[in-house]
């Protein structure tokens, strides 16, 4: 057995075991506190906390003492989520504000911070188990080159945290052996993420943000079969149409992406930078993956390939089983929440 074969499966081991520690994708989404100007001096709180696998932290939001709360929260279920609701006001508006949040220190949460001004700007700000506290700055109306940096940023972070949209790209690179052949295919999947991004955030057209990530788990599913068929020598679509499947399904990773930009939320008066910076973002973290799993094979490869090593026909096997169990597990998670 030739060493790149060996190499090959441990490395997607490795990047198995990184998944199967992670098998909660959803696991990844941020709580948000949104502040959104109302009237006069007042101000509509709106505190957003996923429900995830670890038990769900008691957030509690402190102002400073120009800040008065008006009345105490409301709060209700809304999807998977546990969401608070109630009002402020502080005289002079935003700017300078300071806030603490108790409860999210050690709780492995990110809270994405949106406060948006009279006239319809947002600012983003986010807190973390490591950062409590945070101060609103003077000036609350950010550059074209801020909006751009901070997009940019938000994008290339989401997809190295969108486990179900790696393990999808991790299914191509592993199904299609010609590179020339994985950069049309990465082309036309990055090509219709694109289009449903931007339709999506633009207000075109929607579909239940559940029922389009509940069919990415499905996508996943059905390129892990591919997997099984390619090994067992039958017909796939994948290995004889693969940018067919990568334009397909990327339209649905599209509607993905979009989810999440409406959860971090977009400045009105900056919406086409905005969104053009995400989605550069989410290419530029897309392309760091790809290159970081070729180089690992090819590190890997470098290293055993004097040593003599065996394996049998049926662990090639593995990496598609391991991509099916751990997408099948999201699909039927998904589903049960519909």
């Amino acid at each position: 057995m030739k060493a790149f074969t060996f190499s090959f499966h441990l490395v997607l081991v490795i990047i198995g075991l990184f998944f199967s520690e992670n098998t909660l994708a959803d696991d990844f989404r941020p709580a948000s506190l949104t502040v959104a100007w109302q009237q006069d001096d007042t101000y509509q709180v709106s505190l957003k906390v996923p429900v995830k696998q670890q038990a769900m932290p008691v957030l509690q939001v402190i102002f400073d003492d120009k800040t008065k709360v008006l009345g105490q929260p409301a709060h209700r279920v809304q999807g998977a989520s546990h969401l608070q609701n109630w009002q402020i006001s502080r005289a002079g508006g935003l700017a300078g504000m300071s806030l603490t949040v108790e409860g999210l220190q050690g709780s492995n949460y990110d809270l994405i911070l949106r406060f948006i001004t009279p006239s319809g700007s947002l600012h983003n700000g986010l807190l973390n188990t490591e950062t409590i506290n945070y101060q609103v700055p003077q000036t609350l109306e950010p550059s074209a080159v801020d909006v751009a940096i901070n997009y940019l940023l938000l994008g290339f972070e989401h997809i190295l945290i969108g486990l179900d949209h790696l393990l999808f790209v991790l299914a191509l690179i592993i199904i299609i052996k010609s590179i020339r052949k994985l950069i049309w295919t990465i082309t036309f999947f990055t090509l219709a993420h694109s289009i449903t991004l931007a339709a999506v955030t633009l207000n075109w057209f929607s579909l239940p943000s559940r029922a389009v990530e509940a069919i990415i788990a499905l996508s996943i599913v059905f390129l892990a079969r591919e997997m099984v068929a390619i090994h067992r020598g039958k017909p796939s679509i994948t290995a004889q149409y693969p940018w067919l499947v990568s334009l397909s399904f990327g339209l649905l990773h599209g509607m993905g992406f979009a989810g999440a930009l409406g959860e971090i939320g977009i400045p009105e008066n900056e919406i086409i930078l905005a969104l053009l910076a995400f989605n550069i973002g989410v290419e530029l973290g897309q392309i760091f993956f790809i290159l970081l799993v070729l180089a690992t094979i090819a590190l890997t490869r470098k290293i055993i390939r004097k040593i003599p090593l065996k394996t049998s026909n049926w662990s090639k096997l593995i990496p598609a089983y391991a991509i099916g169990t751990v997408a099948s597990v999201w699909l039927v998670q998904r589903l049960l929440i519909l």
